[in-house]
């Protein structure tokens, strides 16, 4: 997770107690009553204890309520397959070995210590072959152009019709460039005093009504960042065609952190942000003047990106720990995405809507990949998973993205340690991939059956 966002999750711990009960909302994950339940935090640390002390039992015990709150993180699915290893429940550790496997999860096993008693048997050796080739690259993706701007400034970026060009924001000074297709950058907008601009974190173009919508925040990453601007944040409207200010939508200031993040245009001009610092979504309707709470999510840790269908029936918000929620603006509920057992949902950077589908990029997992998520015919659950690129050369945390007719365009190196001094945008179709195909299973299952302990 960049640096970035790691204290963005950190101050959005602090938040959330001051919003309970604050906005309108269907809360997908509620808050653990830490005289009930222990927290994550209580029964991650209960683990690493486990570990160091080498107790299996609570080990296993730990990471399965971890795994319970929080199903699709691969470390605690490590965790436990260490600890059944150890006692050996090795039915236990083939179970999480093959649902990581299914997932398309590469994760070698044998640097997991404790599995050194289950080497060697055709059953773990065939299913540890099939994680590790699931790290190869696959798929489609190719390099696009190189825009100098250094990856970890990146805001966000927008494909930008009228202009046949990419938008692209930035942290550090808040700017707003337009990209060719040739390279050719051109400034549009920078922050300054006149138009009250911070770091630039969201983009949405709405040529339909002349709209440029940009979120910015005053966050220690904006250059001109001062202690009277902290916790500042609004929702600005630009005409994209003269780039006029148009209207300024500003957070109340009510002490707590903010940060701005990805921007979703309804047909019916709808907007909604994300807050990635206080875990909430807010929407500011097309005969409104006020950018106001909808869904507070105290359950979710690292808000990520937000995609709508044009008709405003169907909010996709996506977290990099819990998944996407599914949230339906007009009947007002909301519930965490569910789909078929070869879906995980952990590391998701980007998700974005196509007719029946989601796209979605996946940085925080191994390998790093672009998935298409069909839907159901009610747009409420994945029936189909297809892998469209996979660890494909040049990925180091792909981020950002934005559609561009039959193709997703992303920048693929905003990962925290690379040293790249430009952006590199890559291209991949939006029918690239297919289906996942799971593997012969039979010599797995017999040999399950014929070697191992029960």
């Amino acid at each position: 997770m960049p640096p970035s966002m790691i204290r963005i999750a950190i101050a959005a711990l602090f938040a959330l107690l001051a919003l309970a009960g604050a906005q309108q909302s269907a809360i997908a994950d509620k808050p653990v009553d830490s005289k009930k339940e222990p927290s994550i935090a209580e029964l991650e640390a209960e683990s690493q204890k486990a570990y160091q002390e080498k107790n299996w039992v609570k080990l296993y015990s730990t990471n399965m309520k971890l795994h319970k709150r929080r199903p699709y993180t691969p470390e605690y699915m490590t965790e436990i397959i260490r600890a059944a290893a150890a006692i050996d429940r090795r039915r236990t550790a083939y179970h999480f070995m093959l649902m990581m496997q299914q997932q398309g999860l590469s994760y070698d096993m044998n640097a997991i210590e404790e599995t050194a008693g289950m080497r060697g048997s055709e059953a773990y050796d065939y299913i540890n072959k099939l994680m590790l080739e699931a790290g190869q690259p696959a798929g489609e993706g190719e390099w696009y152009m190189d825009v100098p701007v250094l990856p970890r400034d990146l805001g966000d970026v927008a494909w930008d019709e009228t202009r046949q060009r990419f938008l692209v924001g930035t942290r550090n000074d808040g700017r707003i460039l337009s990209v060719s297709d040739d390279g050719k950058v051109e400034l549009l907008l920078q922050a300054d005093e006149e138009n009250g601009l911070w770091s630039i974190e969201g983009l949405a173009v709405d040529a339909g009504s002349n709209s440029l919508w940009v979120a910015s925040s005053a966050t220690p990453d904006f250059a001109g960042f001062t202690p009277a601007d902290a916790n500042r944040a609004g929702l600005y409207r630009f005409e994209l065609d003269s780039l006029k200010p148009s209207g300024r939508y500003n957070l109340a200031a009510d002490g707590l952190p903010h940060s701005l993040g990805s921007i979703a245009v309804a047909s019916d001009g709808t907007v909604y942000v994300i807050d990635r610092a206080v875990p909430m979504v807010y929407r500011k309707t097309a005969d409104s003047d006020k950018l106001e709470h909808f869904v507070a999510l105290p359950g979710f840790v690292a808000l990520t990106d937000v995609s709508v269908t044009p008709d405003n029936s169907r909010l996709f918000v996506s977290d990099a720990v819990m998944g996407i929620l599914l949230v339906d603006p007009l009947g007002g509920t909301s519930a965490l995405l569910e789909g078929p057992e070869t879906l995980n949902q952990y590391g998701i950077y980007g998700v974005d809507y196509v007719p029946g589908a989601l796209v979605i990029t996946q940085s925080g997992i191994s390998p790093q990949r672009l998935m298409r998520l069909e839907l159901d015919a009610a747009g409420a659950a994945v029936e189909m998973v297809k892998p469209m690129a996979i660890a494909l050369e040049g990925f180091d945390w792909p981020g950002v993205g934005t559609l561009r007719g039959d193709n997703l365009y992303y920048f693929a190196n905003q990962g925290t340690g690379s040293g790249d001094k430009q952006a590199k945008m890559m291209v991949t179709p939006l029918d690239a991939g297919g289906e996942i195909t799971q593997p012969d299973m039979r010599l797995f299952e017999e040999s399950l059956e014929q070697q191992e302990p029960q």
